[in-house]
């Protein structure tokens, strides 16, 4: 697969892979953000927001611990029960219960997904469909073929829809374009919708799946939409030059945000890819999740580009750009989008303790 070649570099690119990721390393990701702009984020020049009632962090809950936490998978049920894996195992967060083992997998879990009645759980290639009542096995799909082993993965489950993207990006490779396939969860066929996706910026809903995208000889960039169907649109005019950019689909829009001007965040509308709206954000935002409490997002406040304050957790209009209600968490790593807003924490940089904390309104 051919390396991302951009204006920034590939060296930048890839850096943005882990920014899209909304995982933070202390003020690696700020720093990353502020380099790709050339800026310096402070809130001079910028309308105060109004108060707003502030979050609330729940319970810690540990997850056990990890040896890189970008090897672990998380992901939320539709009624907020969060899976997640630590090598071969798969493991369940009801409420702010303690973890409980769900299965093994016989292999090294790189994406999970699920639905109300089903977990889908992704090893190399293989898609595995398990019943949740009984951990039974319903059917398995194979992937495309990829000319080096999968190290990104991810699965969302929509309805009777199952979208997948592998990646094959390594720390000497750079960036790398993902495929992403459709598959119809009651029939055996894997469709391949793109080979030239941005990792990791990509989410969905009962409309479909929004990502970021390129074509082959990288000449344009653009937000595009599929649905279950398969038919695929997109936005004639260039939206993610930058991508991957965080990218979260919430209330008939799609939101982006952005740095390569200023940081800021995109809106677009989920039918049209019509840009809505564009406004600054007022802090080193580097996630963004859909959740049920609203759109939420995980940054920094950065002064000169050097000095960091600890991440916090807020709410985003993205209307206006605003944020409030922040509740600061001290080691967050990524936002887990689905009903419940979540965060996952872990203690030394990427590898340590893990621990996964709801946030509230």
């Amino acid at each position: 697969m051919t390396s991302v070649i951009a204006e920034k570099g590939s060296v930048l690119m890839s850096a943005l892979t882990v920014a899209s990721r909304g995982r933070l390393a202390g003020a690696l990701i700020p720093a990353i953000a502020l380099g790709i702009a050339g800026i310096v984020v402070a809130q001079s020049g910028a309308e105060a927001a109004p108060k707003a009632p502030a979050l609330h962090a729940g319970p810690k809950i540990a997850l056990g611990t990890t040896k890189n936490v970008t090897n672990n998978a998380f992901a939320q049920a539709p009624n907020g029960a969060v899976f997640y894996s630590r090598g071969a195992v798969v493991y369940v967060v009801a409420g702010n219960s303690a973890p409980r083992t769900v299965l093994h997998a016989g292999g090294t879990v790189l994406a999970i997904a699920a639905s109300a009645s089903d977990l889908f759980v992704q090893n190399g290639l293989t898609v595995t469909e398990y019943r949740k009542s009984d951990v039974s096995k319903v059917r398995h799909w194979k992937l495309p073929h990829q000319p080096a082993p999968v190290t990104m993965a991810g699965l969302f489950a929509e309805g009777g829809t199952l979208w997948s993207w592998i990646d094959t990006e390594t720390d000497s490779s750079g960036l790398e374009f993902a495929t992403v396939s459709r598959i119809a969860t009651a029939r055996s066929a894997v469709h391949v919708i793109t080979k030239f996706a941005f990792p990791d910026a990509m989410d969905a809903n009962s409309s479909g799946f929004y990502f970021e995208n390129t074509n082959s000889g990288q000449t344009r960039y653009f937000l595009a939409h599929a649905t279950a169907s398969g038919a695929v649109s997109e936005r004639k005019q260039p939206a993610v030059r930058f991508g991957p950019l965080p990218l979260a689909v919430i209330g008939g829009r799609i939101d982006l945000l952005t740095f390569a001007a200023h940081p800021g965040v995109n809106s677009y509308n989920a039918k049209t890819l019509a840009l809505v709206s564009s406004k600054r954000v007022t802090a080193t935002d580097t996630s963004i999740a859909a959740t049920g409490i609203g759109l939420v997002v995980l940054g920094q406040v950065c002064h000169n580009g050097l000095k960091c304050g600890k991440p916090a957790v807020s709410k985003l209009n993205a209307a206006t750009g605003h944020s409030s209600g922040a509740v600061t968490v001290p080691d967050a790593f990524e936002l887990v989008a689905g009903p419940s807003a979540v965060v996952i924490e872990i203690s030394h940089g990427l590898r340590g303790t893990m621990t996964l904390q709801r946030i509230s309104s």
